[in-house]
C-alpha cells in the first residue's frame, strides 16, 4: 500500500520539479517587422488589434503600426499604438493583444519588462488629452495586473502613473513626461506583485511603484494588451503610445523550493 503510494507521489513530484527548472519567456522586440506594419488584420506576428482602421477619401489611417523609435539606447523598431492626428473613430478605444499563450507559469512567478514613451506631436494645435493601459490578461479577459498613465490634471505634457492587480488601479506619486522613454518593470512572487520604473536607456534608479499582496490569476494568463483611450469626445488623437523591447519571463525557483522538492522524493525513496 505504502509503495503504490510512493510511486503516485513520486509520479507527481518529479514532473513538478521538472516545470520548475524550466524558465520559459516571450520576447516582443518588433526587428522582425518592417517599418509601416499595421497590426490590424494580423500584420504583426503574434498580436491582434480589437479596432478596425478607419479609412476616409481613399485612405486607410493606421491606428497601430510599426515605426523606428529612439528610447535613448539607439533607434530600432517599436510599436506604436495612437495617430497622433485627427483620424481616430469618435471617442473609439483600441486595444492591442500580445500573445503569451506559450508560457506555462507556477507559483505565480513572473517577470515582465518594456520600453516605452508617449508621444506628443507638438506641431498639433489640438492637445487632445489620451490615456492609455497596460494590464497582464487572461483568456476570459480579466485584468490580473495593471499599469496605467493617465493625463495630468495641471500639465499637458505629463502622465499621472497608476498600478494595481485584479482590475483595480491606484494613481502613485510617480508622472511621466511626454518623449521621454522609460522602462516599466512588474515582478510577482506567490501573491506579491511588484511594480517599478526607470529611464530607458537604464541611466539612474529604478524607482518602487508599489507592491500588492493579494492572491492573482498570474498562473493563467494568456496575453498582455496595451489600451489607447482617446479623451476627445470628437475623437481627436494627439499621442502614441510607442513601446519595445517587452520580456514576459517565467523565473527559475528560488533554491529553497527546490530543496523542499527534492527532499519531498529522498524521503519517499526512503520509505520505500
Amino acid at each position: 500500500m505504502s509503495h503504490k503510494f510512493g510511486l503516485r507521489l513520486s509520479s507527481f513530484l518529479v514532473p513538478l520539479v521538472g516545470s520548475a527548472f524550466a524558465a520559459n519567456s516571450v520576447t516582443y522586440d518588433f526587428e522582425s517587422s518592417t517599418s509601416g506594419d499595421l497590426f490590424d488584420g494580423g500584420g504583426v506576428t503574434g498580436w491582434s488589434q480589437d479596432t478596425s482602421n478607419p479609412s476616409a477619401f481613399g485612405q486607410t489611417f493606421p491606428l497601430a503600426y510599426v515605426a523606428a523609435t529612439n528610447f535613448g539606447g539607439g533607434s530600432s523598431n517599436s510599436a506604436h499604438l495612437g495617430t497622433q492626428v485627427a483620424n481616430t473613430p469618435d471617442n473609439a478605444d483600441t486595444t492591442l493583444t500580445g500573445d503569451l499563450s506559450s508560457l506555462d507559469p507556477i507559483y505565480n512567478m513572473l517577470n515582465v519588462s518594456f520600453n516605452m514613451a508617449v508621444l506628443d506631436d507638438s506641431a498639433d494645435s489640438f492637445e487632445g488629452r489620451d490615456a492609455f493601459n497596460v494590464a497582464l490578461t487572461t483568456a476570459a479577459g480579466s485584468q490580473v495586473a495593471t499599469i496605467g498613465f493617465n493625463p495630468n490634471a495641471g500639465d499637458n505634457e505629463v502622465w499621472d502613473v497608476s498600478v494595481g492587480v485584479n482590475g483595480s488601479t491606484s494613481t502613485t506619486p510617480q508622472t511621466i513626461s511626454a518623449n521621454s522613454g522609460y522602462s516599466f518593470y512588474i515582478s510577482s512572487r506567490d501573491n506579491t506583485t511588484t511594480f517599478s520604473y526607470g529611464a530607458g536607456d537604464g541611466s539612474g534608479n529604478i524607482i518602487g511603484l508599489g507592491s500588492f499582496v493579494a492572491a492573482t490569476s498570474l498562473n493563467s494568463i494568456t496575453g498582455i494588451t496595451f489600451e489607447h483611450d482617446p479623451l476627445s469626445e470628437v475623437g481627436t488623437s494627439a499621442h502614441t503610445l510607442a513601446f519595445d523591447n517587452l520580456t514576459v519571463q517565467i523565473p527559475e525557483p528560488s533554491s529553497s523550493l527546490l530543496m523542499v522538492l527534492s527532499a519531498g522524493l529522498i524521503a519517499i525513496r526512503r520509505r520505500r
